[in-house]
């Protein structure tokens, strides 16, 4: 029933979406810095996530983009390189995030921003990866695991357009980022009712898991445990 084409080019174009907000969002804190000689990072490992975090947005694209093209044998040897791409991500992910701790009690960014990144984005990715690794041959599922993986940095991405673009300050842009993470969770089953006529079970999980995580990320996140971690106290 569900065809893999038009489930592939939807993916390409999310993933083209994706890397394009990518770019806008960072411009200002990280690529125009960067390309001025003014940035200066907040933890060594800061350059290795930032490309691995491109590169695996490039890649989710690109696979998509194979498949469209019946190319299937190079979708599975780009495969075993997103792989290590992604440990690389993951790990780097955590040590920037422990990199930039602790910090001051006020600065709202770092101290719930980093808190939803390790406890709900991070693990998310991990889990829909595994996932998405061990159903590699039900091509419906596989694409829409890895489109949750894709999704998975979407928080961060939509934090600094809001306050960078928005001119939003961090509090409401705190509070403004789950609805938008949501929305994009919400875009793969109105694509799966509006294609066929039902929504993928895959699809409702990524929903699930999304409620799921947020119930047990928000109170770790705003905790005493996690505000005096953050803060070194």
């Amino acid at each position: 029933m569900y065809s893999v084409a038009k489930d592939a080019r939807f993916m390409r174009n999310v993933g083209l979406a994706l890397i394009a907000m990518t770019a806008v969002a960072f411009a200002p804190k990280y690529f125009v810095p960067l390309a001025s000689g003014s940035y200066e990072p907040p933890s060594a490992y800061m350059h290795l996530h930032a490309i691995t975090a491109i590169l695996w947005m490039l890649i989710f694209a690109f696979q998509a983009w194979l498949v469209t093209q019946g190319r299937r044998d190079w979708h599975r040897m780009l495969g075993y390189f997103a792989l290590c791409v992604a440990v690389l991500n993951v790990i780097s992910g955590v040590v920037v995030q422990l990199d930039i701790l602790p910090t001051s009690a006020d600065d709202f960014s770092n101290v719930v921003g980093s808190g939803f990144r390790l406890f709900h984005s991070t693990p998310a990715f991990v889990l829909f990866l595994i996932w998405a690794m061990k159903m590699r041959r039900r091509t419906d599922w596989h694409l829409r695991l890895m489109y949750q993986t894709a999704i998975a940095a979407i928080a961060t991405i939509l934090g600094r357009i809001y306050v960078f673009y928005g001119l939003m300050d961090e509090v409401l842009a705190g509070v403004m980022i789950p609805v938008g993470n949501l929305a994009f969770v919400l875009i793969l089953p109105i694509y799966d009712r509006l294609q066929y006529g039902k929504v993928h079970r895959a699809s409702w999980v990524g929903v699930a898991a999304f409620f799921v995580f947020q119930v047990i990320s928000t109170p770790i996140v705003f905790s005493d445990f996690w505000t005096n971690f953050a803060t070194g106290q």
